[in-house]
């Protein structure tokens, strides 16, 4: 547990707080192991009642195991959820997938996620060289949306997208000048946004593929040149539609 918390256990993510624990019940993960403060009999008694592997801890051995400053009452240790190849996309006519290319930062990431599934995508893709969508960091950021949202590893190469293209996606890319007004852009249809890291680049596999993206572009005032990858997926999202089946 403590070595996931730290990011450092192959295969295995670890869910800190009862409101992580009990999203992961209710889609029906199953944990390893859940740990509870053993002061909280109520807690342990409702776990048991599911048939949950649970065991009561001391709170300090409970604090050792968590990454947070203060550590929750309840931690699981779950599985990795299995990621989905790229031939297992939604074939929705109108599916709009987000691709997160080489974003580093897991609070970036999570918030993505999070953003995402409220704004309706069908899936999030994450290339290689990125951070682990099931970093303890993403997987509270994104507040649950990396256990509920489809998601899919992919290479930052041509094949990837080539193989998008395959099943009917465009390629769309958020560009800081230079792209379609956010205003006057085309959502309809089957859609890759892709969005990159915090240096503004793509991964060096995709630098050329990139060009053929389509670019939209968020108009700004002032003598702000760009907004953060957050901020920037959240408007974009949102305008695409997909949302509440909004076309």
């Amino acid at each position: 547990m403590r070595a996931a918390a730290h990011g450092r256990a192959r295969g295995e993510i670890l869910l800190e707080g009862d409101r992580l624990v009990d999203e992961a019940l209710r889609l029906g993960l199953v944990p390893d192991v859940v740990l509870v403060d053993e002061r909280r009999a109520e807690r342990i008694a409702e776990l048991e009642r599911d048939g949950r592997s649970v065991r009561a801890v001391r709170a300090e051995l409970l604090a050792s195991a968590s990454a947070l400053e203060t550590p929750p009452g309840c931690v699981a240790l779950l599985p990795e959820p299995r990621t989905r190849a790229l031939s297992e996309l939604p074939a929705e006519r109108d599916a709009l997938v987000v691709v997160a290319a080489g974003i580093q930062d897991p609070g970036n990431l999570g918030a993505l996620a999070r953003t995402a599934e409220a704004a309706g995508a069908a899936a999030l893709l994450v290339t290689a060289g990125s951070c682990s969508p099931f970093n303890p960091k993403v997987v509270r950021g994104s507040m649950g949306s990396v256990l509920r949202v489809p998601l899919s590893r992919i290479e930052p190469d041509e094949a990837s997208v080539r193989e998008l293209a395959a099943q009917g996606y465009r390629h769309v890319s958020a560009r800081t000048r230079g792209g379609i007004s956010l205003a006057r852009f085309d959502w309809r249809g089957r859609i890759a946004l892709w969005l990159t890291s915090e240096t503004g680049g793509f991964p060096a596999g995709l630098e050329r593929a990139s060009e053929r993206f389509e670019g939209v572009t968020i108009p700004m005032h002032g003598g702000v040149e760009s907004l953060n990858v957050n901020a920037a997926a959240a408007v974009l999202l949102f305008a695409a539609g997909r949302a509440g089946g909004e076309r």
